[in-house]
């Protein structure tokens, strides 16, 4: 019986991408659907986004300073745009 690499891979994919937005949803106000929406919208990396809304939470930086790093994450002014807009 052969192996169905792709169909692994997919259920993987799948299973991790359920666990990362379980995780991220019950450290902010944001729900499961509504961060796989954030990462579709935007395409920004689930590494990414993590990395972005750490970023926003950091209390020890000025907003200059949140900004400047932000812009250096690759998609992150994009899935803060995509936030916004969801909040308007």
């Amino acid at each position: 019986m052969p192996n169905d690499w792709d169909d692994i891979i997919r259920k993987a994919a799948k299973s991790t991408n359920a666990h990362f937005a379980e995780q991220l949803s019950g450290l902010t106000r944001l729900t499961n659907a509504d961060i796989e929406g954030l990462i579709m919208d935007s395409g920004i990396s689930r590494e990414d986004l993590a990395d972005t809304l750490q970023l926003v939470k950091d209390a020890g930086k000025s907003n200059g300073e949140k900004a400047a790093a932000i812009r250096n994450i690759q998609k992150g002014v994009d899935v803060l745009v995509n936030l916004v807009g969801k909040l308007i």
